[in-house]
């Protein structure tokens, strides 16, 4: 269950990191389109807090899936 769990979030990591360039950043620019966000700071504040706790939350679950202290 857990290696699904880490399947997961090494996808969102991809569908976040992936389209961000220093020029252009369509998930930066769809998540401002929603509207939940009140100005691009921000979105942008949410977007890079998102992305690294997704790759802490990974790093986490990969050292404790392949370690034989905790299973």
């Amino acid at each position: 269950m857990l290696q699904f769990i880490e399947l997961i979030i090494a996808f969102s990591i991809i569908i976040l990191v992936v389209p961000q360039t220093p020029t252009e950043n369509i998930v930066l620019r769809k998540l401002l389109e929603t509207g939940f966000f009140t100005n691009y700071v921000k979105a942008k504040d949410f977007l890079n807090k998102t992305t690294w706790f997704l790759i802490f939350l990974f790093l986490v679950l990969l050292i404790a899936l392949n370690s034989k202290v905790f299973f």
